[in-house]
């Protein structure tokens, strides 16, 4: 059984995310930005706690039935332990939940582990965008994936 909550984030989690977001990207968003995503209708926020530290966190967009996956994040101390699991199959049950059944995202060409999570959750890889993310060598390449039937956690 996990020690893991989860549920919507709120505005009153920002401070939080914010700080989350500073360890696990080198370009995190502002609080201003992020202040319009928890406040944003067309938004969904998730976050993932353990005691009352924010562990991980995904924010999306939706448009109809459809949705975004803009950002997922897991603290760096809790990697490897299928946080991003669990946190995906919360998203996947909330999206349901609200008659959202098709889920796009994009991903660092070297983030093999994301790319395996998605694969797992049954996500296809639908292209490629190049040179779309900053790195170190100048830029790197984007995965576009979806995944049509979002796969709930009682059916893995």
């Amino acid at each position: 059984m996990s020690d893991n909550h989860l549920r919507p984030l709120k505005v009153d989690d920002l401070l939080q995310l914010s700080e989350l977001q500073t360890l696990c990207f080198a370009s995190p968003w502002s609080e201003t930005q992020l202040h319009t995503y928890l406040s944003g209708q067309r938004y969904r926020c998730y976050g993932m706690w353990q005691e009352a530290h924010l562990t991980g966190f995904a924010l999306l967009s939706t448009v109809l039935d459809e949705a975004e996956l803009l950002q997922i994040g897991v603290s760096p101390v809790c990697r490897g332990q299928g946080l991003a699991t669990e946190l995906m199959g919360y998203v996947h049950e909330q999206l349901h939940k609200d008659d959202i059944r098709r889920n796009m995202l994009e991903v660092r060409s070297s983030n093999e582990a994301a790319r395996k999570l998605y694969l797992r959750l049954g996500y296809t890889e639908d292209g490629i965008r190049k040179g779309y993310y900053p790195s170190g060598n100048g830029s790197e390449d984007a995965i576009l994936m979806s995944c049509n039937n979002l796969i709930l956690p009682s059916a893995r």
